[in-house]
Parts: C-alpha cells; structure tokens; sequence
C-alpha cells in the first residue's frame, strides 16, 4: 500500500520543479528587469541634489503642579472619584504635544514664509504650497529623553540652519502670548487688568485738567485750603505761646502779624468773583474729581504690584523655552541615500518580474486549455456589449 507522506513530499517536489521551470524558462525578464530599474534610479537618484538636515533641541516649560493636581489628587478619593471622573490629567494633551502642535500651525508657517521670503524660495505666490513645501520640509518629534527635537530639511544647509532656528525664535516670541503655563497665564490677567487701570487713570487726570481749564478755580481751591491749613496750624502756637509769654513777645508779636496776613490772604481769595460766584458748586466737582483720580492711582499701583510679582512668579515657575542645542550649519548630507534606492527599486523590481513570469506562464497554459479558450471568449463577448 502506497505512503500517503510520499505522495505528498512527491507533489511538493513536483511544484516546486515547476516553479524553478517557469523561473528559469523567464530568466532574461527576471534579469533585465532590475537591471533596467536600477539604471533609472541610479540616473534619477544622482540628478536629484543633496539635502541636509538642521537640527534644534529644545524643553518646553514645566506645568506647575496647581488646581489639576489637586483634582488628580481628589480623583484618588474613593469618595468623590464619581465626580472627577477618571482623572483630569489624562484627558490632557501633554505640554510638548502642545508646542508640537503650534510649531506645526498655519500660524507658525505663515510667519516662517513671511521672515524668510519663502514664497522666492520655492518660487510660488500661493500660500496653500508654500506652506505645504515648509511643512515637507520639518519634523518636530519628541525624543525619548524628553525634549523637542525639530528637523528642517533643505537643499541649502545656511538655509536649513536658518529655519530651524528660526522656528525657535518665532516660538519664542509667540510664548509670550499665548500664555501657555498658568503662570504665563496669571502674567497675562495681571497685564490686561494694569492696562485697565492705566486707562482708568489717564481718563481721571485728563478729567481733572478739563476742568481746571474749563473753570480756572482749581487752582483757587487748593491755595484756599492750603491757607486755612496754615491758619490752624498759626492759631494753635499762638495759643501754646500765651501759656509761657506775654502779648508783648517779640515772637509772639511776629507769629501773631503772620496770622493776620494769612487770614488777610485767605480773605482775597475767597472775595474772588470766581470762588464767591461758583466755588461751592466748583469745589464739590473738584473735590469728586480728586477723589477719583486718587482712586484710579490707588488702583494702578495695586495692579502694577501685581504685574510685577505675576512677571516674577512666571520666572521662577520657568515658564520659558530652554533651547538645550540651536541648530548649525550641516556639513554632512542626509539625503538622498543612493544606495539604498537603487537596492529597493532592484528588489521591487525583481518581484514584479517574478509575478510578471508566472501571469505570462499562466496564460500561456490556458490557451492550450480547451475550456479556457471557451472562457477567454465568454469574457471577450461580455466586454463587447454593456447589455
């Protein structure tokens, strides 16, 4: 009784007969075909110019641990992880995911395509494929160590230094306003809220000098005060003195007439026609303007206070980039890679003539086959019509 195992080693080395037939019957395809491609890629890979590679290292601003660590950390509570939910941290896109993200904006492309002329560069008037040859160019990836790592390919290495670095200057500037930390946020609400009060300031001052101008007696006021303050202050050494001395006191006698010219003074002007007509109704005005504008200084030096201790919270926190390595001039090319290309197109297209050879063997046994010549027909009368 035959040995099914045989049979089976049989048929295998059978098959695989056929396949090193077919192979062999096809060796001129199989060997001019990657011949032929690899002839093109080297001709394709050699016209292509050299590219280099810029690289920028740089680590983002830490987040201060504030409000959403205090949630994580209610989140831990068994209590109230129903209200909190899985944690807020985790619903979070980290803080480099964030500068990725920006460096990789329209925004960020726009101005890059703005300082260095781009659009000359990749000779162009269209923004859509300026911006879409810069972002061919760069990669912004995070490392394993932490840190953002920025690549910027170009054909020139002044060039491709220069927007790497570039990229770094414009994040830079734009940190400031974005205000992506807490502290850079708290720097920016301290700022607005000092804008507000330098207006509300500079409107109060500007209220007051209309009307000084408007009415002329505000400088009629403050000296009226000044005398009365004078006034009081005569009065009550006149009186000390009287304990000690007589009327007849030389210094008595002097403070005494110094009393009468004040009191004089004050008499002229509050006989004015300006202060005798108006000053009850100008006084009150200037009294309320005074008011306000005392407030409004009361109010900037509150907020400058706050500015400046938010401006210095924001540098402790170290809510800046800190550029670890700026990118320099490439002397090394990193691309094209020749060798690599001609060997993957020679490979790509070795298999392609393997598939090719056995089609044409394929086809070349159906047509010796009756029943598929019948079939090759069917298909030939059903590609005819479109009924």
């Amino acid at each position: 009784m035959p040995d099914p195992s045989q049979n089976k080693i049989d048929a295998y080395e059978i098959n695989l007969l056929d396949v090193v037939i077919v192979l062999a019957k096809y060796k001129k395809l199989l060997v001019a075909l990657p011949l032929i491609s690899a002839l093109i890629a080297t001709i394709i890979s050699f016209q292509s110019p050299n590219t280099y590679t810029a690289d920028t290292t740089f680590m983002p601003p830490k987040q201060a641990s504030s409000v959403s660590s205090m949630l994580s950390s209610i989140s831990s509570l068994s209590s109230l992880s129903g209200m909190v939910g899985g944690g807020v941290s985790g619903g979070m896109a980290g803080q480099n995911d964030i500068y990725i993200a920006i460096l990789s904006s329209r925004t960020m492309q726009d101005q890059m395509i703005k300082r260095f002329n781009l659009f000359k560069v990749y000779q162009t008037k269209s923004s859509e494929s300026a911006r879409n040859a810069i972002a061919g160019q760069t990669e912004v990836k995070t490392g394993k160590d932490g840190l953002i790592h920025l690549l910027v390919t170009d054909t020139d290495p002044k060039r491709a230094s220069l927007l790497a670095n570039g990229y770094v200057d414009e994040l830079l500037e734009s940190n400031t306003k974005l205000a992506l930390s807490d502290a850079a946020q708290r720097r920016l609400f301290a700022e607005s809220q000092f804008l507000k009060a330098k207006n509300t300031l500079a409107d109060a001052e500007l209220a007051v000098k209309q009307l000084q101008e408007k009415t002329g007696l505000i400088t009629v006021g403050p000296q009226v005060a000044q005398l009365q303050g004078m006034i009081n202050s005569t009065t009550r050494q006149l009186n000390d003195m009287a304990i000690s001395v007589t009327a007849n006191d030389p210094e008595y006698i002097k403070l005494h007439q110094k009393l009468s010219n004040l009191q004089g003074e004050i008499g002229k002007a509050q006989a004015g026609p300006a202060y005798a007509t108006q000053a009850p109704e100008r006084i009150l005005d200037f009294t309320h303007k005074t008011r306000d504008l005392k407030y409004a200084e009361a109010l900037y030096q509150m907020a400058l206070q706050q500015l400046t201790l938010a401006k210095i919270d924001e540098e402790k926190s170290g809510s800046t980039i800190q550029i670890i390595d700026r990118a320099t001039i490439p002397e090394q090319k990193s691309g094209p890679v020749r060798s690599r290309t001609i060997l993957i197109t020679s490979l790509a297209a070795l298999f392609a003539a393997i598939i090719i050879a056995f089609l044409l063997e394929a086809i070349k046994r159906s047509k010796q086959n009756p029943e598929s010549t019948t079939q090759y027909q069917t298909i030939k009368n059903h590609l005819k019509t479109w009924k």
